[in-house]
């Protein structure tokens, strides 16, 4: 019984420690992050990503992956209901237009994740951009305190995802 147990504690340590590190929005949107993965080409990381947006644009539409060179590329995608926050009484959801860098290293890789557009109802552009609803401070403006929150949220769902296509199919 205590093997049993150290073994599903050990288990479980593996999988918290392994997860990517958790991405945080600040006023100019989101820092690059550094995942570790198992030793792994570059090129199967590569391959495993194109294959991952593949997927992932059956599920959701609207990905395009460019830019691809021995050790980097570009994914570009739309996120419907990407944030929210409410304001008297109503709630509005966000769409965002987003763009996900991702340099490889055999054991690691960096993610760099832009917000670059957001639309309301589907398909009407905001001027609004991420640091517009900060104030100079760098503190969320009055009414949009879920925003970060939900932002975040969807932000490392995202990057979740290809994390664990990686390590699930290298």
């Amino acid at each position: 019984m205590k093997y049993l147990l150290l073994t599903v504690l050990l288990i479980t340590t593996y999988a918290a420690v392994a997860q990517p590190p958790h991405m945080e929005l600040e006023p100019y949107g989101f820092d690059a992050v550094s995942i570790a993965v198992p030793a792994t080409p570059n090129e199967k990381l590569i391959d495993l990503s194109e294959s991952w947006a593949a997927q992932y644009r059956r599920r959701k539409q609207g990905i395009d992956v460019t830019n691809v060179t021995e050790t980097s590329m570009v994914i570009t995608a739309f996120k419907k209901n990407a944030f929210y926050y409410s304001n008297k009484g109503e709630t509005f959801y966000h769409k965002i237009r987003y763009e996900m860098m991702v340099e490889f290293a055999q054991s690691t890789y960096t993610v760099t994740f832009k917000v670059l557009d957001i639309y309301l109802d589907d398909d009407v552009l905001l001027e609004y951009k991420v640091p517009d609803y900060f104030t100079s401070e760098g503190v969320l403006k009055d009414g949009y305190n879920t925003l970060e929150t939900s932002l975040e949220d969807t932000v490392n769902d995202i990057v979740n995802s290809h994390y664990n296509f990686i390590i699930n199919y290298r």
